[in-house]
């Protein structure tokens, strides 16, 4: 269990439970941890998505030693409104981790201004062709992304991290699915990160 994690959402009202092992909504090998947040989170009560949101943290999450620090997977289940347009989630997510980091901080740090933190999309080009009653609004859309921010858990350092999001619609919910890890993406993390989005996207 990531208790530093776990610590902050609890202060920012925003944890639902800390999930035990067999229990959790995402398949991850075994040493991750997990948890589950109300949406939008006490940290980011500006967020308009609103759902809940399912995490797996890979075991060096907190270390920042670890070939897999800050790497993670997790998925917003959400409410069919906004639709989740590219400006959207670039919002949103900026929304979350902007809040994230000056909830953690708790001012500790006031040369750090999570306003000038940034977030880079890119949509990536699908070879799907939607059918002729679906709303291109609902079909599956993708991103890779940078996110330049500051690490309020362990380093407090500037860092940025890398991003591989998708977004789709599916009985009458909103999903985001996200991998992010500050390494290379042709690393060994990348692989464990898409094994467990891919088995939450057969679902």
């Amino acid at each position: 269990m990531l208790r530093i994690f776990a610590v902050s959402l609890l202060m920012s009202g925003s944890l639902l439970f800390a999930e035990e092992p067999g229990s959790f909504k995402l398949a991850a090998p075994a040493g991750w941890g997990g948890e589950t947040i109300q949406l939008p989170p006490g940290f980011a009560p500006d967020m308009k998505l609103k759902g809940s949101e399912h995490i797996r943290f890979a075991p060096g999450m907190m270390k920042p030693g670890s070939d897999t620090f800050f790497s993670y997977a997790f998925a917003f289940e959400l409410q069919r409104q906004p639709v989740l347009t590219e400006a959207v989630v670039e919002e949103e997510f900026l929304k979350y981790y902007r809040g994230l980091c000056k909830a953690v901080l708790n001012g500790n740090l006031p040369d750090v201004d999570p306003s000038e933190f940034t977030l880079e999309l890119k949509r990536v080009k699908s070879n799907e062709n939607p059918s002729s009653d679906a709303k291109v609004a609902d079909m599956p859309k993708r991103y890779t992304g940078t996110l330049n921010w500051v690490e309020p858990f362990s380093t407090k350092k500037p860092q940025k991290l890398n991003l591989e999001i998708r977004t789709w619609a599916k009985n009458e919910r909103n999903y985001i699915f996200a991998c992010v890890s500050p390494q290379a993406r042709d690393t060994a993390i990348w692989k464990q990160l898409h094994a467990i989005r891919d088995d939450y996207s057969k679902k």
